[in-house]
């Protein structure tokens, strides 16, 4: 019994270290870019759905292959108060993805940032 418990402890142990060199690799091996590339995602306004959303979002952007996008623009679209803390709890930190308005995207894209704080 226990010898089956350690090989499973080992196959598991295997597997662990396999993912966390795929992530390492996936990281570091990026080619070298010369254009950011974003990604645009409209925030659901009910603060349920926002923070299951948002840490989907930070997951795949911490952990996602070399062909996710380098920066997350999450838009403000009428988020209450409630949900606007949740933003700012969430992404406290959270490198490459940013909260703007609609109205700001079109800035944003050409390259002068006019990115508000949530």
């Amino acid at each position: 019994m226990y010898i089956v418990l350690w090989i499973l402890l080992c196959f598991f142990a295997c597997v662990g270290v396999v993912q966390m060199l795929s992530w390492l690799l996936c990281r570091l091996g990026r080619p070298g870019q010369t254009s950011n590339t974003y990604q645009v995602i409209a925030l659901e306004r009910e603060p349920g759905p926002l923070e299951a959303q948002l840490r989907y979002e930070i997951h795949l952007l911490r952990w996602g292959t070399p062909s996710r996008a380098d920066f997350l623009v999450l838009l403000d679209t009428g988020l209450c108060d409630e949900a606007k803390a949740i933003c700012r709890n969430l992404l406290c930190g959270v490198s490459g993805a940013m909260v703007c308005r609609p109205e700001d995207l079109p800035g944003l894209i050409v390259g002068t940032s006019a990115a508000k704080a949530v």
